[in-house]
């Protein structure tokens, strides 16, 4: 390998090393279709990403950008311009499960096997995700603990 492609790998890999896992690189699905209002996150690194803040919890915020969701740890945002009246106030918190590889799941745990996995339903569909996937689960906006397995008796 020479100098120039580990160099160009290690940028590559730059951004996933600084937090929030980016977003695809798509400046516009449909560039024909009138685009709407977005909130602007600014990063505490000095990124400012166009995206829709959906939900919020105690430690991070969801976004949105072109179908695809991240979690945004709060401590990583030093603000938000929000794209209408109200900002954060009218946000919901619902449940999100956060994957280690850093996409969120936002709807409602339907489901846990204790030492398994859990359930999380996003509109009509039910995703089924195993512990060992995630690094963290929120339920109405707090921290939920894991389900650990049954203990068994000898």
């Amino acid at each position: 390998m020479t100098t120039r492609q580990t160099i160009a790998i290690l940028i590559a890999a730059l951004p996933f090393t600084l937090g929030m896992t980016p977003f695809t690189e798509v400046t516009n699905v449909c560039p024909g279709c009138p685009q709407g209002k977005r909130d602007i996150v600014a990063l505490t690194s000095g990124t400012k990403v166009a995206c829709t803040v959906v939900a919020q919890n105690n430690d991070y915020y969801v976004v949105a950008r072109h179908g695809e969701y991240r979690a945004v740890e709060k401590n990583e945002v030093s603000s938000v311009k929000w794209r209408g009246e109200g900002g954060a106030a009218t946000l919901g918190t619902g449940d999100q499960i956060l994957t280690k590889s850093g996409n969120v799941l936002h709807g409602a745990i339907v489901e846990e096997q204790a030492g398994r996995f859990l359930v999380i339903q996003v509109g009509t569909l039910k995703h089924v995700v195993w512990l060992s996937q995630i690094k963290s689960a929120h339920k109405g906006g707090k921290p939920y603990d894991l389900p650990q397995p049954a203990a068994t008796t000898p």
